[in-house]
C-alpha cells in the first residue's frame, strides 16, 4: 500500500513547479477555510432549507454530534496510532524527486501525525449529511471535498492518498450511523420545543456551530489550549 501510496503521490507531485499560477491557486486553496469548508457549509445548509421545507431541528442536532464525533475520532487515531510522517517530511520520498512547492513551509506539520486526514474525515462526513438531505446537492459536496478540499493536500506532500481514503471512508461511516442513531422520542420533542420557543437562539448557534465546521474547529481548539495554558498558570502560581 506504501508503495502504491507513493507511486500515486510521486505522480501527482510530478506537476508541481510547472505552472506558478496553478501552484498559487491551489496553495490559496489549502490555506483557505472559507474554500475548504465554507461552501461545504453552505451546501449543508441548504440541505437543511431543500425544497422550502425546514429540516428537523433534531435531525440537525444529528448532524453536528456526527461531525463532533468524526473530529475526536480523527484526532484519537492521529494521537493513539504509530506516527506517520508527511509525505514533504518523508526523506525516501524526497530522494525519489518529491518537489517541494515555492513558498510551502518545509517545517509546515511536522509534529502532526498524517493518518488519516483530519480534513476529509471532517468534511466527508458534511458532504454525507448534504447527500441525505438532497442527493444532487450531496454529489456536488463529495465532488467538492475530493477535488477542493483533499487532492491539494496530496498535490503538495501533506497527505498520502491512502490518508484521504481512510480520512473519506471514516468521515462517511460515522455521519451515515449517527444518521441511523434512534432518537429517544421525548428527547426529540424537547429538542423540537427549544429549537421553537428559543428559534433566534437556536439558529445563532447553529450558526457559530457550522462556522466552526467550516474552519475545523481552529478558533475552538485554539480557546481549548489557551484556557488550559491559563489553568496550568495559575496552577503553578499557587
Amino acid at each position: 500500500m506504501h508503495s502504491l501510496d507513493a507511486t500515486i503521490l510521486l505522480h501527482l507531485n510530478s506537476w508541481v513547479g510547472t505552472s506558478w499560477t496553478f501552484d498559487f491557486v491551489l496553495l490559496h486553496l489549502i490555506g483557505s477555510p472559507l474554500l475548504k469548508g465554507g461552501v461545504l457549509v453552505a451546501l449543508l445548509w441548504c440541505a437543511w432549507e431543500r425544497g422550502g421545507a425546514r429540516q428537523p431541528a433534531p435531525e440537525i442536532v444529528r448532524t453536528l454530534a456526527g461531525t463532533l464525533v468524526a473530529v475526536v475520532l480523527a484526532r484519537g487515531m492521529q494521537n493513539l496510532l504509530p506516527p506517520r510522517p508527511r509525505p514533504l517530511h518523508t526523506p525516501e520520498l524526497l530522494e525519489s524527486g518529491f518537489e517541494l512547492a515555492h513558498n510551502l513551509p518545509s517545517e509546515l506539520l511536522r509534529e502532526w501525525s498524517s493518518f488519516p486526514s483530519d480534513h476529509a474525515v471532517l468534511f466527508f462526513a458534511v458532504a454525507t449529511a448534504v447527500f441525505l438531505g438532497h442527493r444532487a446537492l450531496g454529489a456536488v459536496a463529495f465532488a467538492w471535498a475530493l477535488i477542493v478540499t483533499c487532492m491539494p493536500r496530496v498535490y503538495f506532500g501533506l497527505h498520502y492518498p491512502s490518508d484521504i481514503l481512510a480520512g473519506a471512508v471514516l468521515g462517511i461511516v460515522v455521519m451515515a450511523a449517527m444518521a441511523r442513531l434512534p432518537i429517544p422520542e421525548r428527547t426529540g420533542r424537547t429538542i423540537s420545543h427549544l429549537a421553537e420557543t428559543h428559534r433566534g437562539w437556536f439558529y445563532a448557534l447553529l450558526f457559530l456551530l457550522t462556522y466552526q465546521i467550516a474552519t475545523l474547529f481552529a478558533d475552538a481548539r485554539e480557546l481549548v489550549k489557551t484556557v488550559h495554558d491559563v489553568v496550568v498558570f495559575a496552577a503553578s502560581r499557587l
